[in-house]
């Protein structure tokens, strides 16, 4: 008699080394849905996060009481921009963006942020909420929510809330 055949002389038959095969096999490939959609928010929120500091850094680029953002690809076409924001004013601005974080034309009104938006090409919803004086007199708080994906309900998107402080001069 061989020692391989002997029982517990810790061989493996083929069987048992095609079915553990199997196992590992549907192990890795269930990860897969997992491992897409991991990737995927990650992507969105790298994403999310350079809308904001685009925001963030349009709005330090001018004096507070003489401020803009950008509602479109170009800086030189002065159409696109939302201007004359006062950081010493309460105020709410909705930007779009597509897919890739550029940003798109479309004038969205601050009160259909919650809902669906439609707008050709938008992905991204990005709401700009200036808070004067907080939290303390001459410093405004500045919020910007970016969601994705923005035909869907505020409730049914990934939401990116980034905040930071300026001063209103």
């Amino acid at each position: 008699m061989k020692a391989s055949s002997l029982p517990g002389s810790g061989a493996f038959s083929l069987v048992e080394a095609a079915l553990s095969l199997a196992i590992i096999t549907f192990a890795i490939f269930g990860l897969f849905p997992v491992a897409l959609q991991t990737a995927r928010e990650g992507n969105r929120e790298t994403r999310a996060t350079l809308i904001a500091r685009r925001i963030v850094d349009e709005l330090q680029s001018l004096p507070g009481t003489n401020t803009a953002l950008l509602r479109g690809p170009s800086l030189t076409n002065s159409g696109w921009r939302i201007t004359g924001i006062d950081l010493s004013t309460p105020s709410v601005h909705v930007l779009t963006y597509d897919e890739q974080a550029e940003g798109l034309t479309n004038a969205t009104a601050p009160g259909d942020f919650q809902n669906p938006i439609s707008a050709d090409g938008a992905y991204f919803a990005a709401e700009v909420r200036v808070t004067p004086d907080f939290p303390f007199q001459g410093i405004s708080r500045v919020q910007a929510t970016v969601e994705a994906p923005s035909s869907a309900p505020s409730s049914g998107r990934s939401r990116f809330v980034f905040v930071t402080l300026m001063n209103q001069r």
